[in-house]
C-alpha cells in the first residue's frame, strides 16, 4: 500500500499556528481557509498560495501539492 499523500492539514498542524492568524497572513478569512482544509475549494489564486506558503513556511508547490491531495481525499470519501 503505498504512503498517504500530504495534506493541507498535514501541513497546517505542522505549522504550529492557529488557523486564524494562518488565514491573516494569508490574506483569506478563516473561512476559506476551512473550505480549503475541507477540500472544498477548487484552486485558490497563485497570490493566495505564495501568502500560505510562506505563512507556514513551505514551498508553493508543496502546498499546492497538498492542496490537491486534501480535494482527492474529500471526493474519495464522498465515494
Amino acid at each position: 500500500m503505498a504512503p498517504r499523500a500530504e495534506t493541507l492539514d498535514d501541513l497546517l498542524l505542522k505549522a504550529g499556528t492557529p488557523l486564524t492568524e494562518l488565514a491573516a497572513a494569508a490574506g483569506m478569512s478563516p473561512r476559506s481557509l476551512l473550505a480549503l482544509r475541507k477540500g472544498e475549494t477548487a484552486t485558490p489564486r497563485i497570490a493566495t498560495l505564495t501568502k500560505l506558503a510562506a505563512a507556514i513556511d513551505v514551498d508553493v508547490v508543496r502546498v499546492r501539492a497538498a492542496i490537491d491531495a486534501t480535494r482527492a481525499a474529500a471526493q474519495a470519501d464522498k465515494r
